[in-house]
């Protein structure tokens, strides 16, 4: 699914005749530009009809063509028969387009200007829209960089009008979130003193009370200093707390005890844990390792009050319980890009804590990419000089050219374009992350995908053979210069692949390797795991490279140049060896061509520490997971319409994210059974009903004896659209609430009912349980942790029948309040407590306990 370009007129046109001499800004202050959406069509494989609206505010005539309109939009194709117009549109690479204005080209004084454009593919949202909009002036052959001051999007027409598949998915309104809604318990669902997330294997609530004060201590087993800090910090930045921490083994009142020991033994789970909470003998957290310890820890945390965490009480309660306990899976991960749109330390700081708090143990870290490189490695300083910013240039000779809305300058402060973690800050973010038995993997993303390396060491190249250094400039150089291969990634570049028959390509790969290495080694980090990426080489890669032709002549056992890619994946493996490594790698890397379906898995690398993680989920890739576990591969599972938490949460416009693999909200992750995806997948690509028993009657299931390969499940989050620090949030939260239930808790008892409308009875009464938790339990917690999480709290449904307002929330316990002026719902407009008369149209909004709120959804008589 692409994103539609629409044809730009520049906010900002640059007038010739101005009565002097030499170059004026004040043209472009007096320009408005407007982006507005009419139409999507499914018509020759889909066509949006969009337009640039732009506003001459001032009181002379705009024209003149010295000057061009930079800007980014993803997957913005101009049809070729599209209609001659008043500029032209060039394709630099990935999203990255400039306007260039016609002779001739005029605004008159307080007129506007409309270009009309036709574009391949169709725009559902917002933030479809272009950004990063800027313009560059040509005077005596320099340049002048003007952003562009006033440039707004147009409101979207009726959902139904622009959905391009009619019939096909749900466009939401306050009609279609209320129908919906209607399996929600609307009432308050008491959870009781003990509400833990992710649901326990046990729990039993006990009688009585435990007094938590700075007289209790801390008596932690020899091999448990970290959990016992880590307990007393954590103590006193909730509460104010703070206690002490003695080795030793004291049971009584005023004791919280952490110790190893043998917690569910037929299970053999090293982090399972056993919590025990008495008012005569105080706390025992008793777990197999002192993983098991500190995940027992966290369901400790949240046996305290939230008035205690809110006002920092020196004293409070905990309720008596015990709590037996251990996860379903052993990798529970979360992949977080850091490429397209870079976030700082402290963001990955406050994230590591809070996969803590939800019993994940992995970060994938998705450093490198076509759009930047964000990590310090010093032998090759021009990763970080070059290959770590992005800003204007048409060269790539100093930085990258600008993506997804990064604007003109290499500015860190003000575009998350630019940035990188020094080997400092790395060393940082993996104590830290030990420290909470989260695995940091690095992915360093090669073959394809590797423009930021690419441009990083021609830069150096150039550098060095200037310097009369060839044999340097040559020894860490990814491409061959002669290359002629035509080709467009799936992120529309066609330079962003490396030749794989350059042995500076493996010598690069591995000092880059050698340095991750000794950062781990610094921070005290087991290294064991690392990620190579290895997805979307495009066809047509390395079909007319001449390195490539010479070595295929020598190696007619690899066939043509679509095999490459296989013998690169194999080579790096033979490299990594003695690093004893868990390689991952994107599906890709264990599939070879061939089969009915193009494609198969490649047994060679069976046995060899590889680890396909399988996003594919979409059509007949349902199986993919399942056919490479059935092969011999350890599987991690991240399939796209169920873990991508970059795709938006609906389809309303005003919902941000991607959509090319459908929409993912926080019951797509919650319902998944991950040995059996196929009896929880009930509608396709598209959102539209299926017969589970019938769609994938002829797909591959899971063998018994591969269910032992399924490793874990990890959720995705890239950053094309995170334009913002707090949307990092916003997108997680509740996703992953759901995930770390699906990923941690034993299985739900629905996944054995053996009927479809029993088993979907059966998960939507487990849903609303759980979606009380959320409301009850984790919205009030996330407020006051870490100084707070930005979650997204979801719009309520409503109708209006025969005059009457009837309205429901997607969570039991939200409030829900309404206006019936036009004014925007706050906090003290009226509490909607059940059907009421209204004699015209009403907006609405839901709201926690704290104040949070959803956006507006308004309902018509």
């Amino acid at each position: 699914m692409k994103n539609c370009f629409s044809l730009v007129i520049p906010a900002v046109l640059f007038l010739l005749l101005y009565g002097c001499s030499g170059m004026s800004s004040d043209p472009f202050d007096k320009l408005s530009v407007e982006w507005k959406l009419y139409s999507n069509s499914p018509d020759q494989g889909g066509t949006c009809h969009t337009a640039f609206i732009f506003h001459n505010r001032g009181n002379k005539e705009f024209t003149g063509s010295d000057w061009m309109l930079y800007f980014n939009q993803m997957g913005a194709i101009p049809r070729k028969d599209a209609p001659a117009q008043a500029a032209s549109v060039e394709h630099l690479g990935g999203d990255f387009y400039r306007l260039v204005p016609a002779a001739g080209f005029r605004i008159p004084p307080a007129d506007s200007l409309i270009v009309h454009c036709y574009m391949r593919g169709w725009v559902l949202k917002k933030t479809d829209a272009p950004s990063g909009l800027y313009f560059v002036v040509h005077q005596g052959g320099k340049e002048k960089i003007l952003r562009v001051k006033d440039f707004s999007a147009a409101g979207f027409p009726h959902p139904d009008s622009l959905n391009p598949f009619r019939g096909m998915i749900t466009m939401p309104d306050a009609g279609s979130l209320f129908k919906e809604n209607a399996s929600i318990n609307q009432g308050t669902v008491s959870e009781g003193k003990v509400c833990i997330v992710p649901t326990p294997v046990q729990q039993k609530e006990l009688d009585g009370e435990l007094e938590i004060s700075a007289s209790v201590n801390i008596y932690y087993m020899k091999g448990l200093e970290n959990e016992a800090s880590y307990l007393s910090a954590l103590l006193e930045k909730i509460t104010g707390v703070r206690i002490g921490k003695t080795e030793g083994n004291k049971p009584g009142p005023k004791s919280i005890i952490l110790k190893k020991g043998n917690v569910l033994p037929e299970e053999n789970n090293p982090e399972a844990y056993h919590l025990t909470v008495s008012p005569s003998e105080g706390v025992v957290v008793e777990g197999n390792t002192a993983a098991g310890v500190f995940y027992g820890i966290q369901s400790l945390l949240r046996l305290i009050p939230l008035n205690a965490m809110q006002n920092r009480v020196t004293t409070f309660r905990i309720p008596a319980a015990e709590i037996t306990d251990a996860p379903r899976f052993g990798y529970r991960g979360l992949h977080f890009d850091v490429a397209r749109n870079f976030s700082n330390k402290e963001t990955i700081l406050k994230l590591i804590d809070l996969l803590a708090f939800y019993k994940l143990n992995t970060l994938h870290l998705h450093l490198t990419d076509d759009e930047g490189w964000r990590i310090e490695i010093p032998a090759l300083p021009e990763l970080t000089s070059i290959g770590s910013k992005r800003a204007h240039t048409l060269t790539d000779a100093n930085w990258l050219h600008p993506s997804y809305g990064s604007g003109p300058y290499a500015d860190p402060a003000s575009s998350r374009g630019t940035g990188y973690y020094s080997t400092r800050e790395f060393v940082e973010i993996l104590r830290y992350a030990t420290e909470r038995h989260i695995v940091v993997i690095p992915e360093i993303n090669f073959p394809g995908h590797a423009r930021a390396a690419i441009k990083s060491m021609e830069a150096r190249y150039k550098k060095l053979i200037s310097q009369n250094q060839p044999e340097k400039a040559e020894e860490f150089r990814l491409i061959d210069p002669a290359d002629s291969s035509v080709y467009l990634s799936a992120q529309a570049y066609n330079d962003n692949v490396v030749c794989v028959v350059r042995e500076s390509v493996y010598h690069f790969y591995e000092t880059v390797v050698k340095t991750l290495a000794e950062m781990y080694r610094q921070a005290g980090a087991p290294f064991q795991f690392i990620h190579t990426g290895g997805d979307e080489v495009p066809s047509g890669a390395w079909t007319k490279s001449p390195m490539c032709a010479v070595f295929l002549g020598q190696h007619p056992e690899i066939g043509g140049p679509e095999n490459l890619q296989a013998y690169f994946f194999e080579r790096l493996v033979s490299i990594l060896k003695p690093y004893h490594l868990m390689i991952g790698g994107w599906e890709e890397v264990a599939l070879k061509r061939g089969g009915e379906r193009g494609y198969m898995p490649n047994p060679s690398l069976t046995g060899q520490q590889v680890v396909p993680y399988v996003w594919n989920s979409l059509g007949d890739n349902l199986d993919l997971g399942y056919r490479l576990a059935n092969t011999g591969y350890p599987v991690v599972l991240c399939f796209v319409k169920n873990f991508y938490f970059d795709l938006a949460y609906s389809a309303d416009p005003e919902e941000p994210g991607l959509y090319w693999g459908g929409f993912v909200d926080e019951k797509k992750p919650f319902f998944l059974m991950p040995y059996d995806v196929f009896r929880s997948t009930f509608w396709d690509d598209f959102g539209r009903p299926v017969d589970p028993e019938k769609a994938y009657a002829k797909l591959e299931r899971l063998k018994p004896e591969a269910k032992k390969n399924i490793l874990g499940l990890q959720a995705e989050l890239w950053s094309e659209t995170l334009r913002k620090p707090e949307m990092v949030e916003y997108y997680l939260l509740p996703k992953l609430i759901s995930f770390a239930e699906r990923a941690w808790s034993p299985a739900p008892a629905w996944e054995n009912l053996a009927g479809t409308e029993e088993r979907i009875a059966g998960m939507m009464a487990d849903w609303n349980r759980f979606s009380a938790k959320i409301a009850a339990c984790e919205f009030p917690k996330l407020d006051v942790l870490n100084g707070g999480f930005i979650y997204r709290v979801p719009p309520p449904g409503a109708v209006i029948e025969n005059g009457i307002l009837k309205a429901n929330t997607a969570y039991p316990g939200l409030q829900i309040r309404y206006t019936a002026d036009g004014s925007e719902p706050g906090t003290t407009s009226p509490l909607y407590s059940g059907p009421v008369q209204v004699n015209g149209p009403v907006r609405l909004k839901a709201f926690t306990a704290s104040g949070k709120e959803s956006r507006t959804v308004t309902v018509m008589p």
